[in-house]
């Protein structure tokens, strides 16, 4: 989606979302191809701003003669990485001649597709699923603002027939899941409104409200501190929020949290990347939090976490502390069509209340990272599919 455009007789600047492919660096590519037949003779110089919830991640410049030079060169993918320069993308300051495509904004979209949700190693029964319908829209009145809600409805399943109730002595922030299973139906499980922006070069903010997830609503507010080509990204994430109703329609119950991490992220190289998380949980408990994962030139991704907090092994309950296994599947693996939806799955051995993380959608550094280096290195495979 062309969003906006700046042209002049030496440089041309486009601003566009990929909704198309699952690899940033594919979208690039072919935004670079479609600049080069259509552009003026004149124009040697292109960049590319790929847009992601209505702000610049990034900035990728290229020289015309470049690509008219590496498009058939055996080690064109290679070189045309080498030869772009890649930037932060942060806005300049307004300027008449950025046109923007007229009618793009407000936007809405919808959609009504199934879902399904699973609970794994309960004694009673290993494996628990629940399969429904889901109520998806969308809004978006102005870049960066976005206004989300989803409605879902379960049709068969089995997560709330378990019977045995929680026994956490800690506050129940996680094991009352049976209970919002067998009571929200139907259920609103997002309807938030979020602000995304650019507090100056190399940072990116959000600040999201609303009913956040399936079990609190409130405030959530996070800075990403990101340089296009290094390695290591700092964030900080502040909330306040309060447990809502079992029914997940309107209500809150009278338990209420500030929670928040700092983070550090650093890409390894060779597909790896580590992510630390220090802060307070919904619980109240104060720990740490270390992730480490594989992502696959493909976009599969494989990963572990462990958390560990101020709660002892002995309130925690079964297993002790939080850890568990997290893949990433990429939904053009199965269709062999071009796709950015991507499915996160998690397997924890047993859900407890120690170390649990407010699940906030679209947090920035998963938002930014594939835009910029070395992230965008790891895809430039796809520069000239």
């Amino acid at each position: 989606i062309l969003e906006g455009m700046r042209l002049d007789a030496r440089r041309a600047e486009v601003r566009v979302e990929n909704t198309r492919y699952g690899s940033t660096a594919q979208a690039i590519g072919r935004t670079a191809r479609v600049m080069s037949n259509v552009m003026p003779a004149s124009v040697e110089s292109f960049t590319i701003l790929p847009m992601t919830q209505g702000i610049p991640a990034s900035a990728v410049t290229l020289r015309r003669s470049d690509l008219e030079a590496l498009e058939l060169a055996p080690d064109g993918n290679w070189q045309s990485y080498v030869r772009a320069r890649i930037d932060s993308g942060a806005p300049p300051p307004a300027s008449p001649e950025l046109v923007l495509a007229e009618g793009l904004y407000p936007r809405f979209e919808w959609g009504l597709g199934p879902y399904g949700s699973s609970s794994f190693f309960d004694p009673d029964s290993p494996v628990r699923l629940e399969l429904g319908a889901r109520l998806k829209a969308r809004y978006e009145p102005t870049p960066g603002l976005i206004l989300k809600g989803s409605v879902q409805k379960r049709v068969v399943g089995n997560i709330d027939d378990a019977t045995r109730p929680p026994n956490s002595v800690l506050p129940h922030v996680r094991t009352d899941a049976v209970q919002y299973s067998r009571e929200g139906d139907p259920a609103i499980t997002e309807l938030t409104a979020a602000r995304y922006f650019r507090p100056g070069r190399d940072f990116y903010g959000r600040v999201t409200a609303g009913y956040l997830e399936q079990m609190f609503g409130g405030v959530s507010a996070e800075i990403l501190w990101k340089p296009p080509a290094a390695r290591l990204a700092l964030g900080a994430e502040l909330n306040y929020v309060k447990k809502r109703d079992f029914d997940q329609l309107f209500g809150f119950q009278d338990y209420d949290v500030v929670t928040g991490h700092v983070s550090a992220y650093w890409d390894m190289g060779n597909d790896y990347h580590a992510q630390l998380d220090v802060g307070r949980y919904l619980a109240g408990d104060w720990g740490a939090t270390l992730a480490l994962d594989r992502e696959f030139a493909n976009g599969w991704k494989v990963g572990a976490y462990a958390t560990l907090t101020d709660v002892p092994f002995s309130d925690f309950g079964e297993g002790s502390f939080d850890k568990g296994l997290r893949f990433t599947v990429p939904l053009e693996f199965f269709t062999g069509r071009p796709s950015t939806t991507r499915y996160d799955i998690s397997l924890r051995p047993i859900t407890r209340d120690g170390g649990a993380r407010l699940n906030v959608q679209d947090r920035l550094y998963k938002t930014v990272r594939g835009y910029q280096d070395p992230g965008l290195a790891e895809q430039w495979g796809r520069f000239w599919r």
